[in-house]
């Protein structure tokens, strides 16, 4: 048998994780995923999902009987190993990095596209 409270605590240090290394919005778990997305690998949604299954048959006192410890930790790991190797500060750079690049690439196109209405007009 699971103890309610430390699986709560669990799920709350997961949310927490959620929260500050992919920014993932909302009050419970289950919007938190939802907000994350596709940021987080396949094997990771399912083990959240499984989470929050969990979670809701925590609340109900004759289904907390069937949640097994292997489930809930299997269901944690999944969604706490890919957490783990995310560094927060990597995905801000390549964040910065993305936008100045595609901001540099634009710039160039509207350079080009310049020079080409300049040598149509003869002005060049």
């Amino acid at each position: 048998m699971v103890d309610p409270q430390k699986f709560q605590s669990d799920v709350d240090a997961a949310s927490e994780k959620l929260r500050t290394r992919l920014g993932a919005r909302g009050s419970t778990l289950r919007r938190q995923l939802r907000s994350a997305g596709r940021a987080l690998p396949k094997t990771a949604r399912q083990g959240g999902r499984r989470l929050v299954e969990l979670q809701e048959m925590m609340a109900h006192p004759r289904l907390r009987r069937l949640v097994r410890a292997p489930d809930v930790s299997a269901a944690f790991a999944a969604l706490n190993a890919p957490l783990d190797r995310i560094d927060v500060k990597e995905r801000r750079k390549d964040r910065l990095l993305g936008i100045a690049g595609s901001a540099v690439g634009n710039l160039m196109l509207l350079g080009l596209l310049i020079l080409i209405v300049l040598r149509w007009r003869g002005l060049i």
